[in-house]
């Protein structure tokens, strides 16, 4: 199998694993028997994917270069609880739609940090619906609600409707925050150095 089909491979199966980790946020109760199968599918996924990590390790001419661009790999593999890092995969899909049209740089970084936003966004709202539902008193009870805070939390908007009232959920919400503001971070750099780029080719 080429290097392309295997990542086209793995790409497939990310996909299938964020089906499997997002359906409990969706329905509720979740049968023991489904939920034994959802759990078998991400062990699958996760025990491919530590697969793909141990040979590129295995086959790789350097070490360290290897684990330095494939950190979210490594990680999402080392810490069991880190899996839907794996998820991230799925910004391969927006890069390959990206480099197959004539845009410009620029463009192209907020594209991918748009994509990078929104699945960052959609995995965090999954987590916390699924760890803040069963809580009496919480005021996160649906996906609708997780994405909403979600959404407020990574652009920085915070208005404080939605909350987390777990340490699972708040934990979550540090990330989610950390995340938020190095993207606008990017965008505004981005954005920045796009009209500066303007200023010049009009002199």
């Amino acid at each position: 199998m080429s290097r392309k089909a295997w990542d086209e491979t793995l790409t497939a199966l990310a996909v299938i694993y964020l089906a499997a980790f997002s359906y409990p946020a969706f329905v509720d109760p979740v049968p023991q028997d489904v939920h034994n199968v959802l759990e078998a599918i991400q062990w699958f996924v996760y025990g491919v994917f530590a697969i793909d990590v141990a040979v590129g390790l295995t086959l790789s001419k350097d070490r360290k270069q290897y684990l330095k661009s494939h950190p979210l790999e490594v990680l999402s593999v080392a810490l069991p609880v880190l899996r839907p890092l794996r998820l991230l995969r799925l910004i391969t899909i927006g890069s390959l739609v990206i480099q197959r049209v004539a845009v410009g740089r620029q463009f192209a970084i907020l594209v991918k940090v748009f994509l990078f936003s929104i699945l960052v966004s959609y995995i965090a709202a999954v987590q916390l619906t699924i760890v803040e539902r069963p809580i009496e008193g919480s005021n996160i009870k649906s996906f609708g609600d997780g994405l909403w805070w979600a959404l407020t939390t990574v652009t920085t908007v915070g208005y404080g409707d939605k909350f987390p009232t777990t340490s699972e959920g708040r934990a979550i919400a540090f990330g989610l925050m950390l995340v938020g503001i190095s993207l606008m971070g990017v965008i505004t750099a981005s954005v920045a150095a796009w009209f500066v780029k303007m200023s010049q080719n009009e002199n």
